[in-house]
């Protein structure tokens, strides 16, 4: 029996409509060319952010890691001299207090820099001598970093001179701070809250630029909804926090 030639479909018949995998091939091509659209939109601020807040919790950790490891109190200090406008609170270091000299901190390893664009915002004591925000659009009335200690005291640490730096120290420049006792417990404000209460530390990120030199505020911040942050648990762990939970 021959079999007629209608038998047997075109390859130009059977290549007339599109196969499932050629459909999600497309679909995956089209949504990674609209990510990318939608990133070039968004610039890179939110990426800075993003990677900002990871960096807070990588240091976070490290800080009281060290602090239960050495049985010493563990800092993570931020740099606060506003003279020099690419580390204020831009740049953080460790350093562990020193078992042998009273108020010596001995440094663990090389400071680092947050991404670029990304600043820990100033505390409310500190906030509007340092920080220049736009008038048509009010900062929020809670988004404020909140340090161990006190916020307005200065924290001089001299430069590191035999692996140690000194309090008050040759070259001192000024610093804010997240504590942690022996046990790894986080050292809260001492300055009471609105409730009364001694608050936890949280930090706030922002993305933000340098300002010239010849002005008075050494950062502005142009977008005060561009927001994240990390709050600090007592007895330990932390939560990561979005603009609505730092505004709210």
């Amino acid at each position: 029996m021959i079999l007629s030639p209608k038998c047997f479909p075109s390859l130009k018949a059977s290549r007339s409509g599109f196969t499932l995998l050629e459909l999600l091939v497309v679909i995956s091509v089209m949504a990674l060319m609209m990510g990318f659209i939608g990133f070039s939109l968004l610039g890179g601020g939110g990426a800075s952010l993003d990677a900002a807040q990871r960096e807070m919790v990588s240091l976070v950790q490290q800080t009281r890691m060290q602090a239960t490891l050495s049985g010493r109190e563990t800092r993570l200090i931020v740099h606060d001299d506003p003279s020099d406008p690419e580390k204020f609170h831009r740049y953080l270091e460790i350093v562990v207090e020193d078992a042998n000299v009273t108020g010596a901190w001995r440094p663990l390893g090389q400071g680092t820099l947050l991404p670029e664009e990304a600043y820990i915002v100033p505390s409310e004591e500190r906030f509007g001598v340092s920080v220049e925000t736009p008038d048509d659009n009010p900062w929020p009335s809670k988004a404020f970093t909140i340090w161990s200690g006190d916020a307005s005291e200065d924290f001089l640490l001299g430069s590191v001179r035999k692996g140690v730096r000194t309090e008050n120290g040759p070259d001192a420049l000024n610093f804010r701070f997240l504590a942690f006792d022996a046990e790894g417990k986080v050292n809260c404000s001492t300055v009471t809250g609105p409730a009364g209460t001694f608050p936890p530390p949280m930090i706030v990120l922002a993305i933000g630029n340098p300002n010239p030199p010849n002005t008075q505020k050494a950062i502005r911040i142009d977008n005060p909804n561009d927001i994240s942050g990390v709050l600090l648990r007592r007895y330990g762990g932390f939560a990561v926090l979005d603009y609505d939970d730092i505004a709210n």
